[in-house]
């Protein structure tokens, strides 16, 4: 068989399967719109909340006030005490507590510091978080006001007073993500792993089903893998440019790198990523293993990169285990590219892994394309 009666065979075997054709291209074009929808509202706003009030006094009324005032909280309900608020938490009718203790007024006259209480649901942190950070600036504003005024009284001048209480001003900057966006750093990330997975379900779907009905033909191995690789590199390398272009700037996302810089990786994490398709779908013995397999591998694998959560938390030995997947070194690389700017240097040891898998997966792919060709009569 000539290359083009080769690439024509795969190419007919590949499209007018139908699980491959809804995961190479249904799958890829779905997620780019559905997986961020979720994220798109990334702050939380007017939480439900519980103020128990024990003082009754203007100043914890101010206080309540002011916490009602945050964009973070809404004080939906004032329970006459804490065990009212924990059953209303209990059924979901609110998600946090805040508990303004008695003598609150007179604590704060005798210069004592009083204690209030904030809890919140702690199942979601974005929940939790912003019941914390909408009680606590209200709490730190109505006491620094305090402070001030007892300066005053101190017959201290208002400058002062100021500068007594804040000695320093804090200006923090975020870097690499200055808007503090969950979109910004995981969606990136996550487009390349969706990119691997989705390409080894393919492959391994296709080679799942020449090993089921024992489907070969006479045609030399390196003609096998050039077809393969021209067909799934070309609809790829065409799905990563679509993320990396349309995508990001459809959900406005940061795109620092160059296009020569996209390109001269993605070349690397598209080669690896085929060469372990062809090598994976080579062990399969049924194409309906292909999906279960690798979707498996997902989770452990978003969480070793090292971008949702921290490497150090990793044991080292599932850290290492998760190198031998295209989609690790090529996350941090292009995160480091696109979205904090650093020059292709910075990206070296990622570019050099990738290259080392291609080679590892194509020997790979070559040794169970091989076995599997004495295994299976040919079939023209």
């Amino acid at each position: 068989m000539s290359f083009l009666e080769v690439l024509k065979f795969e190419f007919k075997s590949i499209f007018t399967n139908a699980p491959i054709i809804m995961t190479i291209i249904g799958g890829v074009i779905l997620y780019s719109f559905f997986y961020p929808q979720p994220y798109i509202n990334e702050v939380v706003k007017t939480l439900k909340v519980s103020v128990v009030d024990l003082d009754k006094s203007e100043l914890s009324r101010k206080l309540i006030y002011s916490i009602n005032s945050t964009p973070q909280i809404e004080v939906s309900r004032q329970d006459m005490s804490s065990t009212d608020a924990k059953q209303a938490l209990i059924e979901k009718k609110i998600s946090g507590i805040i508990i303004i203790p008695a003598h609150f007024k007179k604590d704060i006259a005798l210069h004592v510091s009083p204690t209030i209480a904030v809890g919140a649901d702690s199942n979601y942190f974005l929940v939790y978080g912003s019941i914390l950070e909408g009680a606590i600036k209200s709490i730190l504003t109505q006491s620094a006001g305090i402070k001030v005024t007892n300066l005053l009284l101190q017959n201290t001048p208002l400058k002062m007073a100021k500068k007594s209480y804040t000695p320093y001003s804090l200006k923090t900057i975020y870097l690499f993500n200055p808007d503090m966006s969950y979109t910004y750093y995981i969606v990136p990330a996550v487009f390349i792993l969706i990119l691997q997975q989705t390409m080894l379900i393919g492959l391994g779907i296709l080679g799942g089903f020449y090993n089921e009905f024992k489907k070969t033909y006479n045609a030399p191995i390196w003609m096998k893998i050039s077809s393969r690789t021209l067909i799934f590199g070309t609809l790829f390398f065409t799905h990563m440019l679509f993320y990396f272009g349309f995508s990001f700037e459809f959900y406005h996302i940061p795109h620092l790198a160059s296009a020569y810089d996209i390109i001269t990786l993605g070349v690397p994490f598209i080669l690896a990523t085929v060469f372990l398709g062809i090598f994976f779908g080579g062990l399969l013995k049924n194409q309906e293993s292909a999906t279960p397999a690798i979707v498996l591998t997902s989770l452990p694998l978003v969480f070793s990169a090292g971008f949702v959560w921290p490497k150090e938390a990793v044991p080292e030995l599932i850290t290492y285990f998760s190198l031998f997947f295209p989609c690790t070194p090529a996350m941090q690389g292009f995160l480091k590219l696109n979205q904090m700017g650093a020059s292709f240097d910075g990206v070296l040891v990622q570019y050099g892994l990738l290259w080392l898998q291609t080679v590892l997966y194509l020997l790979l792919a070559i040794y169970v394309l091989r076995r599997n060709k004495y295994k299976h009569s040919p079939h023209q």
